[in-house]
């Protein structure tokens, strides 16, 4: 895969559409991995004070309503 470095304005519509392209295209795991990432960012630079870093935050709870 060829890496490609691009250079936006900080108003450019292109860096979001561009931005938006890739989170779609990613999958689900990838996405909440980031997530967790940001979090655990959050909590070591004290933006949520009232939370344990230890304690983890998401559950995954999966509940199949009907099938059709």
């Amino acid at each position: 895969m060829k890496k490609v470095i691009k250079k936006y304005s900080l108003d450019s519509e292109i860096q979001q559409q561009d931005s938006l392209e890739y989170w779609k295209n990613q999958s689900i795991s990838h996405k909440l991995e980031v997530l967790e990432s940001l979090r655990d960012d959050a909590i070591k630079l004290g933006l949520y004070p009232n939370v344990d870093a230890k304690e983890p935050r998401f559950q995954r709870v999966y509940t199949i309503t009907s099938r059709v």
